[in-house]
């Protein structure tokens, strides 16, 4: 079986959510002699060539990836190149015929150019899901073009022949907005690669350190300013990991409280370096206001690391029973609980670890990829 993916990055030379996600799943197919895997991206820095293979994946970037610090107009998404990858990848996917295509339904606009290719090639289309949002969300988030965005979101819903959504909660949501019939959604989290987590304990001690944790992309929605405001008063430091446009504010902003030698800010870990950071800390504080799943979450649970979260997040059922949930003007509160009760926070949370690597592994891969099979020779 011929299945091809389709995304603006790919990991582990962009190191995001999606894509790490998205590895973990061609990781645990690859492993199956009867499946051909492509992926189609678009070239990072990095990566070694324009055409190649890795672990098993056919490799084919249709263009040059935007730097992250020009993704980004303000707290939004550039359109520049998402367009830019929709049209690139229309045009270097046609010379090829695949059972599947797998495409991440953001940020929407490749979605009817491979309902095209789909429907010429006669190529079972899906879309993965990770969040879905709103016809108000759309108008807070590009106002009078909002509609814009709600149309494309609406036919990335209907133009599929099947979803598969990260979460039961993204499941229920594409049903509320868009009317997605259930039987035409499969739930795949696939957010942790197992053996890689083992293998990562076995050779670290993982002893705690005096310090916090933030990693995610330093953007307004995740809201990492609350992480900096909560820190104030406690004798602990902040590790912030990753890049975005907020930075320059977050730093500006722990100036202004005083917390400027308290907040350390870090960027382009590796996968071995961020886990260090992760298990030697007292918790991940995860304030978004906007998750799908959230990875990171997934990959702290799994290496036994408290997860400090909001009382209004927007995290699903399946991961927010593992976490701290607080008020928002409480997080400071409950990180100086944490900070007094470091011992007994990540006893409790070793003991659990091994329930969420079994929910949150890459092992169902497999057998969604089958369904989805099943259903394409069903048609």
């Amino acid at each position: 079986m011929r299945i091809a993916f389709a995304y603006e990055s790919a990991y582990p030379w962009f190191n995001g959510g999606i894509e790490k996600r998205r590895y973990n799943i061609l990781k645990a197919l690859s492993k199956s002699k009867k499946y051909e895997l492509h992926m189609f991206t678009l070239y990072r820095p990095g990566m070694p060539g324009r055409e190649f293979e890795y672990e098993g994946v056919k490799y084919h970037c249709v263009g040059v990836g935007t730097e992250i610090s020009s993704m980004y107009k303000g707290s939004r998404r550039s359109m520049l190149m998402s367009i830019k990858f929709a049209l690139l990848l229309f045009l270097h996917i046609w010379k090829y015929r695949f059972d599947i295509i797998d495409t991440d339904s953001f940020p929407f606009l490749h979605i009817p150019l491979l309902y095209i290719y789909a429907k010429l090639r006669r190529t079972y289309l899906v879309t993965t899901w990770h969040e879905v949002w709103s016809k108000e969300f759309w108008k807070g988030y590009l106002h009078r073009l909002g509609f814009v965005g709600f149309f494309f979101e609406y036919l990335s819903a209907k133009l599929p022949s099947m979803h598969i959504a990260n979460t039961s909660t993204t499941k229920k949501l594409l049903r509320q907005y868009f009317s997605v019939e259930p039987k035409k959604v499969l739930v795949l989290p696939a957010a942790v690669d197992q053996e890689e987590v083992e293998r990562f304990l076995a050779k670290h001690a993982c002893k705690q350190e005096n310090k916090f944790i933030v990693a995610n992309r330093l953007v307004f929605h995740k809201r990492t300013d609350i992480a900096v405001k909560s820190i104030k008063g406690v004798d602990a430091k902040l590790v912030i990991i990753g890049k975005g446009p907020e930075l320059s504010n977050l730093k500006e902003l722990a100036k202004q409280l005083g917390v400027d030698k308290q907040v350390v800010f870090k960027q382009d870990l590796t996968e071995q370096q961020l886990y260090e950071e992760l298990c030697t800390s007292l918790a991940l504080i995860m304030v978004s206001e906007r998750e799908g799943l959230s990875l990171i979450t997934a990959e702290a649970l799994s290496l036994g690391v408290p997860v400090v979260v909001s009382s209004n997040t927007s995290l699903p059922p399946e991961i927010l029973k593992y976490c701290l949930r607080s008020k928002t003007e409480d997080v400071h509160d409950l990180l100086l609980k944490i900070r007094k009760n470091a011992a007994a926070y990540k006893q409790s949370y070793l003991k659990q670890r091994k329930e969420v690597l079994a929910e949150f592994s890459g092992a169902a891969s497999e057998a969604v990829y089958n369904a989805i099979s099943r259903a394409r020779e069903a048609k």
